[in-house]
């Protein structure tokens, strides 16, 4: 997304402004040439045609590209090169390792090189002697690039190998101002001999480079790049190159006594006099997504796709269906007795099983193949995901600031789940420097507030409905927002903290007029908008203030957002994308309905100008506050929507749905550029990646959020939206992970156990080691014990929640997000998503897309559809609300129906939606054929 790039640093005395640069990024415009996303899911994938055109020079590979590439993209870091080992060897199993990394040794023979390969032997020796013969040889094989070390042990005793490292030095990082495609993300998954890695440039379009290991090669551990700074105030640290290590046992007895944790067997190798071992690896192109997963069978590995998610509560089965030349050994579950694996066969040449965990937490299944190979999975079983709807609502509203002395009465506070500490203003626990706004402002201070409204207007709870109107009273009203009263009025202060800023000396936007940041605004339009559907929706609920002030101050809000950022420092709203800011046409609805059309239609105004330019315009997909991130995925969806839905029409600036569809392919081929698509880790698959890949920072709210994305499209747009569901419904699972929450034989809780965590939330993971994390706390593989923006996440999580049926072209028939039962035609769906409103299903020769509004559907036995009869049986919770329920339809065969107490309705054609009103407090429901 195209944006005005504010200044790098903000000179106030308040310190740099939020995320004040990234030094890593580039992005692609939506008119840019993009692959389109039935590439990236589905299909049969074709041979890559490309060959490798390569440089050798006496250090190793210097360069590699693709032969005719369409763009002239270096997969290699410039100044680096590809062909080095680093070894941790010892001769005593008690005494020191040592260390050898060839890129720093003179080889003892260098063959020379050329145009198609480097070979170079090295002998390493210590005191005692000649100890190792070292081969690297990196070239051209039967048209792929090979890598081969091979070790040969020169002593007379015996040698323990502890480390066996390749480094990768691809080019990773995403600079400003570089060409789109002159970089490239990696996607990894290391575990085991089914690991892989890939590399492909931001426009999606082919070749991908994949690296795979040999048949008698695994991958056990990795570390993450050095030397690119995430932030101006990151600490600078040289260069290192990726590294994924063949065996790490020397590594893994540093990382562990510098705090680190690991789930999987780290490894190492014990060489006899004499004796040689040879490891390798392979590079080959691959045209598409499909085309990686064939790549990994044909190279001797498993391709692994997942059905339901590999973050799965324990009220849903998931499915996992393996595709590899080898033999299916065993499927060997870590807690076999808490866990269920039933082997449902083989369907299209996939082995396929199902999978229930009772065990909170991570579990690993680990796949035997091959005789003596292993691959292993990591899942992480939850409570049931209404469970963690609720318990997370419910944490935020107990921990709130409650004193009227405090200037910061009201708030909505962050939680250190390690400490077990309430974080305020006048005390900010770990978080130091500039980024203690994250307590109060910001992203991760509105995003508590805002998912605690987007729940009650979903699950109402008196006592949280009361927290949030005295974060509104005491905290934000006249706070955090400039009142009506005031010029600029709902203008929403941002970092440091409101305080600091109306209290400033400085009259200006350092100051006095710090209301600038539009990424703000959202959230609390989120959160007014929720509390407007509390006062309208359940008369059972009590609140502040009347429907129609929430209403107003959602619109005000709202108008602030498009204005107030401009006039303060010529920000445009309409040309970056905002999370949470797809409830602005719910909101110009719900104004529409509250017969002020006028404000509707000032909103509408706004909103189609921010459709026009990114549709029409150039925008740079991944840009926002970084110059490369993956935060506006949702939004890019919303406004992809509302062009195709609204395209052609008398005054609406996209002329024809030809130029929507563009734009709406282009953003959805980016949302998946930046997500775990086929890698099988819990904290992968599904989750999006910023910068780093999968090396940092991932189950971020965008997971969610870029999920729900995933799903509008795959239920709208796709040609066949049934691998789009598959992979959207495990978005939704995904970062409910991070919910720290569990029964009381579980202690409630697997990242940081005890009844006072039972709730928390982590805002991100860490998928390496130990290191530091972003909010600049060090970290050991695992959870963040700080929310941070995680909120934002379940926001989106809330709006896509739904139950999927499917015939999926992999498993079958299949539910995602509730369970099936299917008995004489008839199919018995129970909803398991979290909010039992929405039924999806996409069958081979039907759909039909249903919600409820004004009720939700019971928690058992709710839904049966008999899809050749059509007829529909629903059964409804009962739950008291202001208005009678409604019942929208879409994908009906074309005629007459009769709905219990609604009347009779026609259904004209599959794609329009019809809507039918109920009686209130109808429990049972039935459509059936006239």
């Amino acid at each position: 997304m195209k944006q005005l790039m504010k200044p790098a640093v903000e000179t106030s005395a308040h310190g740099p402004r939020r995320r004040d640069v990234m030094l890593g990024a580039g992005g692609v415009a939506a008119g840019a040439m993009l692959a389109g996303p039935a590439t990236a899911m589905a299909g049969t994938a074709k041979p890559a045609k490309h060959a490798f055109a390569l440089a050798f020079d006496d250090s190793g590979l210097t360069s590699l590209r693709a032969a005719g590439d369409t763009f002239d993209t270096d997969y290699l870091e410039p100044g680096q090169a590809l062909g080095h080992a680093v070894l941790a060897w010892r001769r005593d199993a008690t005494g020191p390792w040592r260390t050898v990394d060839t890129a720093s040794l003179t080889p003892a023979r260098l063959a020379p090189p050329n145009a198609q390969a480097r070979v170079a032997d090295y002998e390493v020796s210590d005191g005692a002697g000649p100890a190792l013969d070292l081969t690297v040889r990196l070239g051209m094989e039967d048209g792929q690039l090979a890598w081969q070390v091979t070790l040969t042990n020169r002593a007379d005793t015996a040698l323990e190998i502890g480390d066996l490292a390749l480094p990768l030095p691809f080019h990773t990082e995403f600079k400003a101002k570089q060409p789109a495609t002159s970089s490239v993300l990696k996607h990894s998954f290391v575990s085991g001999h089914g690991s892989f890695l890939f590399w492909m440039r931001s426009n999606s379009v082919g070749p991908y480079l994949v690296m795979t290991p040999e048949r008698d090669t695994h991958f056990e551990y990795w570390q993450p790049r050095t030397g690119a700074r995430q932030d101006s105030d990151s600490p600078v640290r040289s260069y290192r190159a990726y590294q994924v290590f063949i065996h790490a046992a020397a590594t893994g007895e540093a990382m562990r006594a510098e705090g680190g944790r690991w789930r999987q067997p780290l490894t190492s190798l014990t060489l006899k006099p004499g004796e040689t071992r040879r490891f390798g690896v392979r590079f080959t192109w691959a045209d598409s997504y499909a085309g990686v997963r064939d790549t990994l069978v044909a190279q001797g590995g498993i391709d692994v796709e997942v059905a339901q998610g590999m973050t799965l509560p324990t009220d849903l089965p998931g499915r996992i269906a393996l595709r590899t030349q080898d033999s299916i050994d065993a499927i060997a579950a870590e807690y076999p007795d808490q866990t269920t694996v039933l082997d449902l066969g083989t369907r299209n040449g996939r082995r396929i099983f199902e999978l229930r965990f009772r065990r909170l937490g991570e579990n690993l299944i680990t796949i035997r193949h091959g005789q003596g190979r292993a691959t292993h999975l990591e899942f992480f079983a939850t409570e049931p995901v209404e469970t963690l709807v609720k318990k997370r609502a419910a944490f935020i509203a107990a921990h709130q600031h409650r004193d009227p002395a405090k200037w910061y009465n009201g708030l909505l506070a962050e939680w250190n789940m390690e400490t077990r500490t309430l974080l305020g203003p006048d005390n900010y626990d770990r978080i130091t420097g500039w980024r203690i706004y994250e307590v109060t402002c910001d992203d991760p201070g509105l995003a508590k507030p805002a998912y605690l409204a987007s729940k009650n207007a979903e699950h109402p709870v008196q006592a949280e409905v009361i927290a949030l109107d005295d974060y509104v009273r005491h905290f934000v009203w006249g706070g955090l927002q400039r009142t009506t009263e005031e010029e600029d009025s709902y203008a929403l202060y941002g970092i440091p903290d409101w305080k600091k800023n109306r209290d400033s000396a400085d009259p200006g936007p350092k100051g006095r007029q710090h209301y600038w940041r539009p990424y703000d605004y959202p959230h609390i339009i989120a959160l007014y908008l929720g509390l407007y559907r509390v006062a309208t929706r359940y008369p059972a609920i009590t609140t502040r203030l009347d429907a129609a002030i929430y209403l107003e101050r959602a619109y005000g809000t709202t108008r602030a957002l498009f204005t107030i950022p401009m006039k303060i420092e010529q920000w445009s709203a309409y040309e970056t994308g905002f999370y949470n800011e797809v409830v602005i046409p719910e909101l110009i609805d719900a104004l529409d309905a509250a017969g002020e059309t006028a404000k509707a239609a000032e909103l509408r105004g706004h909103w189609v100008r921010k459709v026009d330019f990114f549709v029409n315009g150039r925008p740079d997909l991944f840009g926002s506050e970084y110059p490369f991130d993956s935060t506006g995925f949702e939004s890019t969806q919303a406004l992809a929507r509302y062009a195709l839905d609204h395209a052609g029409q008398p005054g609406f600036p996209v002329t024809s749905r030809a130029a929507a569809q563009r734009f709406a392919d282009a953003q959805i081929a980016a949302n998946l550029f930046c997500r775990g698509t086929i890698e099988p880790a819990y904290y992968y698959l599904g989750s999006d990646y910023r910068a780093a890949g999968g090396d940092a920072f991932t189950l971020t709210y965008m997971a969610q959020m870029g999920g729900w994305a995933l799903l509008d499209h795959a239920l709208n747009d796709a040609d066949d939206g049934r691998p789009g569901m598959r992979l959207a419904a495990t978005s939704f699972l995904s970062a409910w992970a991070l919910v720290n929450s569990g029964t009381a034989e579980s202690d409630y809780g697997y990242w940081y156990p005890g009844q006072a965590n039972d709730g928390a939330s982590g805002g991100g993971f860490e998928p390496s080691s130990h290191g530091t994390t972003w909010l600049g706390q060090p970290h050991h593989r695992g959870s963040w014990y700080y929310s941070s923006e995680s909120d934002l996440g379940f926001c989106g999580a809330l709006r896509m929640a739904a139950t999927l049926v499917s015939d999926d072209p992999v498993f079958g028939r299949f539910c995602f997000g509730g369970t099936l039962e299917e008995e004489d035609g008839w199919l018995r769906i129970t909803p398991r998503d979290g909010v039992r409103r929405r039924l999806h299903a996409r069958l081979t020769r039907q759909r039909l897309d249903l919600e409820v509004q004004g009720a939700r559907f019971a928690p058992a036995d709710s839904i049966a559809w008999h899809p050749t009869e059509a007829r529909l049986r629903l059964t409804l919770d009962g739950e008291a609300q202001r208005q009678p329920p409604t019942l929208r339809l879409r994908g009906l065969p074309k005629g007459r129906y009769r709905v219990t107490g609604g009347g009779v309705l026609t259904v004209t054609g599959e794609a329009p939606w019809v809507t039918v009103a109920l009686p209130a407090e109808v429990r049972e429901v039935a459509v059936a054929r006239v």
